[in-house]
């Protein structure tokens, strides 16, 4: 069996309190990063295909 060694955490020698602040300040970086809501281009862009769902291709006409 052989025996991992890991290297030591550098977390180990950082108060609580600084860890946090560094977790959460990485944390809101991503969150103010990202926006809430898409873009108008996006939605745009997102429901420019739906009008392909109702088109009718030549010959798939339902035959009653």
């Amino acid at each position: 069996m052989s025996s991992k060694h890991y290297p030591e955490a550098a977390y180990y020698h950082r108060p609580v309190g600084a860890q946090l602040l560094r977790h959460y300040a990485r944390r809101d970086a991503v969150r103010h990063a990202t926006p809430l809501l898409p873009s108008f281009a996006d939605i745009a862009r997102m429901l420019a295909w739906v009008p392909a769902l109702f088109e009718r291709k030549p010959g798939t006409a339902r035959q009653n």
